[in-house]
């Protein structure tokens, strides 16, 4: 329920932030990469046994397997494509994409890392280092952060950068910093939604129903279609004895977000599904 944003595996080694059009300063001599959009066994047979085969299509097939959760076959070509060029920005981060996918967090980290040294500047791979950081409690969180907010231009980078260093706050349990966070991307980007269930969350764990769900609903008057803004109304609605309005909001969060298995669990625990 909480945001895990992964990112798209990037297939060439000049990557960019969407959200503020900034650029990684690495080479440029693999900008035509091409992302072929050939199901899985096409381009399996074009490869076939051939380790020399085109790191155009490697890198196809790899984005392919990772679509369709094949994620151990994405590691085996990554590791042929690393081995070609162990020191490639652009396949360190596949690598640590993939790792992260897989759960293997410490892992993970280092192949970010080796990434962001290997490009110089790499902040796909920053943002991505920062959060894995952040869901630790590694420390390093901080500056990280603070290095990138000096390079961000763009709002919603911006949001992105302080929402990681909220997470870091809340992890260590520092609620004062945690909400100062949240408190500031909701001043300068009130529609990222993500800071306000952050916000609520704090309250709900200290047991203050009341002020978490007016931060919950305030999600959903932004957004109408907000599933997880209803999700939260409805948990803190129940912890109100609030059951036929913790009902409907449940209702109305599954309505929008199928995925949301702990909203029909709740329904069937309350006997309305």
């Amino acid at each position: 329920m909480h945001l895990k944003k992964l990112f798209l595996v990037l297939l060439t080694i000049v990557l960019f932030i969407s959200c503020n059009n900034q650029t990684s300063n690495v080479q440029t001599k693999y900008r035509d990469t091409v992302i072929t959009s050939n199901p899985v066994s096409e381009l399996e047979k074009k490869i076939g046994n051939d380790t020399l085969a085109a790191d155009s299509l490697r890198a196809g097939l790899i984005e392919k397997l990772v679509e369709t959760n094949q994620v151990d076959k994405a590691m085996t070509q990554i590791d042929l494509l690393l081995k070609k060029q162990p020191g490639n920005p652009a396949y360190l981060f596949m690598k640590a994409d993939a790792l992260e996918r897989k759960a293997d967090t410490i892992n993970a980290i280092q192949y970010f890392e080796q990434a962001i040294t290997a490009a110089g500047s790499f902040l796909d791979a920053e943002l991505r280092l920062a959060h894995l950081y952040a869901e630790t409690g590694n420390p390093n969180t901080i500056k990280l952060c603070d290095d990138m907010l000096k390079q961000a231009t763009a709002i919603k980078f911006r949001s992105d950068i302080l929402h990681i260093k909220g997470i870091y706050y809340s992890k260590k349990k520092d609620v004062k910093n945690a909400l100062k966070m949240y408190n500031q991307i909701i001043k300068e980007d009130y529609t990222y939604l993500d800071a306000y269930i952050e916000k609520g969350l704090i309250y709900y764990d200290q047991q203050q129903y009341e002020q978490a769900h007016k931060i919950f609903a305030l999600s959903t008057n932004i957004k109408n279609s907000f599933a997880d803004g209803y999700y939260w109304m409805a948990k803190t609605e129940e912890k109100l004895n609030k059951k036929e309005e913790a009902i409907n909001n449940y209702k109305r969060a599954l309505a929008l977000d199928q995925s949301i298995d702990e909203a029909r669990e709740a329904l069937k625990r309350l006997g309305a599904l």
